[in-house]
Formats: C-alpha cells, sequence, structure tokens
C-alpha cells in the first residue's frame, strides 16, 4: 500500500494528470489452468522483467500485436484496484491495491478478455484494460489475496 501511494503522490507532484479506466485482472504464470510458463523471464514481449509486481496489458493499450516486440506501454506503471468479481459480487478485500509495471502483452486474437476496440471499446465485463497479472512475480497473490477468485473487476489508474 505504501508503494502505491507513492508512485501516485510522486505522479501528481511531477503534475501528471492520473487516467483511470475500469478495468479486469486475471492471473497467469507458472501453475495456472492453462499451463503457462514463468511470467517473470526476460523473454517477455517487452525484453525484460521486473523485480516487483508486473502485468501483462490488453492489446489496445500495449500498442502492438503479438511477434511485434516491445508496445509502447512497456514499462508504464498502474495502480490496479479490485473491487467484485466477475459476476458483480463485492470481493473481501475490495479496495485493495497494488502498483504493476507492463512488460508483456496481452494479445486480442483469441482472448475477448483483451480484444478491447481503443480506450472506450469494453470487453464482457464492462474493462476497458485487461491486466493479467503475473503469478511468478507476486502479483497475482497481492492483487487478489484471500479473495478466492481469480479474476476481477475495478479500476487502472495510469501512474
Amino acid at each position: 500500500m505504501y508503494t502505491s501511494t507513492l508512485f501516485t503522490s510522486l505522479a501528481l507532484a511531477l503534475g501528471a494528470t492520473a487516467q483511470t479506466y475500469k478495468a479486469s485482472f486475471t492471473e497467469y504464470g507458472a501453475g495456472d489452468s492453462f499451463g503457462s510458463p514463468n511470467c517473470q523471464t526476460a523473454t517477455t514481449a517487452c525484453g525484460y522483467y521486473t523485480t516487483g509486481y508486473n502485468a501483462a496489458v490488453s492489446q489496445n493499450e500495449f500498442g502492438v500485436g503479438p511477434g511485434a516486440g516491445a508496445g509502447p506501454a512497456c514499462g508504464t506503471c498502474w495502480k490496479l484496484t479490485i473491487e467484485t468479481n466477475s459476476s458483480g459480487g463485492k470481493v473481501s478485500n475490495a479496495g485493495n491495491s497494488i502498483v504493476v509495471k507492463v512488460d508483456n502483452l496481452c494479445p486480442a486474437s483469441g482472448n475477448p478478455l483483451c480484444a478491447q476496440s481503443g480506450l472506450t471499446g469494453t470487453n464482457q465485463y464492462g474493462a476497458n484494460l485487461n491486466f493479467d497479472t503475473c503469478m511468478d512475480s507476486g502479483a497475482s497473490a497481492a492483487l487478489f489475496g484471500n479473495s478466492g477468485v481469480g479474476l476481477g473487476v475495478g479500476t487502472a489508474t495510469k501512474l
């Protein structure tokens, strides 16, 4: 929480205007139900991983498609705040926030969660963006906590 507050305060002190969007949150990485590899590696679309929390962001924000390399969103920081589960019910840790750095792409093709059209388009949860939080960096556990969900909805604020 301290880190989130520090990043937000720093961004505002620098005169940045925070951009906030409705967002959905998922998780991926070693041990997930889809058999994904470790997401805390330098083989991500951005070509690096962070020492803190990281996530893949939907293609509309990432800026380029699969195989095109690092998109303009690489290295951007976002404050993610979870509020509800995928059915709209309030999660036990509603209001919980973490700050992630984008290091990967959540491709639109074959993935309706990440197939929004521009930043005004939405996915099936009404979210303008999807953040696929990296389990291996600890981002998923920090955001979802003991809420018992693996798909949440809330807000994402670009810092």
